[in-house]
């Protein structure tokens, strides 16, 4: 009876402890946005505004923007646009065909914004090594200033 009552106390005092250590998902989610702040990439919890109605999204699920800021000439030098995966595919604000790479993000990657400020890609944070590595190669192709062919990881 007394190790029962000492194994309850124990339990009564770790419960809460245990709560507060960081899941599985939270670990990998902290390990992606070191990895991401690392390599030069700005880590954004902000929604896209302005996306236009007919350009409706895949899911309702709160996206993350990993982005690459660019400089006034860097600016210059991509073609801005707004891309949008919908249940038709990538679909661009300007109406134009989206670029063919867009293809290779991962799934959940359903917002790619290229601006006068950065070029961003929003996702849900989930597929793994594999899908980070996707939006990695991408912002890192993309981006004017970016040295190419250098692993973001």
């Amino acid at each position: 009876m007394a190790y029962f009552i000492i194994f309850l106390a124990m339990a009564a005092v770790l419960g809460p402890l245990m709560a507060v250590l960081p899941s599985k998902r939270q670990k990998q989610l902290a390990d992606f946005r070191e990895r991401a702040r690392c390599a030069g990439v700005r880590v954004t919890l902000k929604s896209v505004a302005n996306i236009p109605p007919r350009l409706q999204r895949l899911s309702d699920e709160p996206l993350v923007g990993y982005g690459m800021h660019l400089t006034p000439a860097q600016a210059a030098l991509v073609k801005r646009d707004l891309y949008v995966r919908s249940r038709h595919g990538w679909e661009a604000e300007s109406a134009n065909p989206p670029p063919t790479e867009l293809d290779v993000l991962p799934e959940n990657a359903e917002i790619v914004v290229v601006n006068w400020e950065e070029i961003a890609i929003y996702w849900n944070e989930k597929g793994g090594d594999e899908a980070l590595q996707k939006v990695f190669a991408l912002l890192q192709s993309w981006h004017p200033g970016a040295i190419k062919n250098q692993s973001l990881s």
